[in-house]
Order: structure tokens, then sequence, then C-alpha cells
């Protein structure tokens, strides 16, 4: 099973996250955040609001009660680490 077993928080809508497998790396959330339509997921916008983010039920979590599976997270992270791979060889 696929844990989050830790989070710090970065430079804006940016969270350093480590799983329970040894795999870890950054998410940028703010494009995810503004391209989803739910309301819930869009109070997150409010940095205040973000930075309530907690480590809870294995997962990050947030005060509006708003979490996203480890699974999601892990895929997150893979696809950023990519992304800046592409990136280092244009």
């Amino acid at each position: 099973m696929l844990n989050v077993t830790k989070f710090m928080l970065q430079e804006g809508y940016t969270v350093y996250v480590e799983f329970n497998d040894g795999y870890s790396g950054v998410i940028d959330f703010k494009e995810k955040l503004k391209k989803d339509h739910r309301e819930i997921i869009r109070e997150l916008l409010d940095l205040e609001k973000f930075n309530t983010v907690k480590l809870e039920r294995h997962t990050l979590c947030w005060d509006n009660e708003v979490d996203f599976a480890p699974e999601y997270l892990y895929e997150l992270v893979t696809a950023q680490k990519q992304a800046a791979m592409r990136e280092q060889v244009a």
C-alpha cells in the first residue's frame, strides 16, 4: 500500500513529498488547482488555505477536507520529473 510519509511546503503551491517506497519529489499544484472545476478544490488557490496542508490518513489533507490519493500524488511527482527531464534535453 502506497503512503505519503513526509511532506514539506515550499514556495507558492509547491510541496515536496516522500513516499513509503523511498520515492520522492516536488509537486506544483497551481495549474492542477486552476484547471479543476470543483469549488472545494479551487478554494485552495487561496494560498493561506493551501498552506493548511497536513499529513493525515497517509496522504496530504487540507482543512477544507480535500485530500488526494497517494497514488495520484505519486503520478504527479513522476509526471513533473519527466517534464523536467524533457526540458533539460531540449
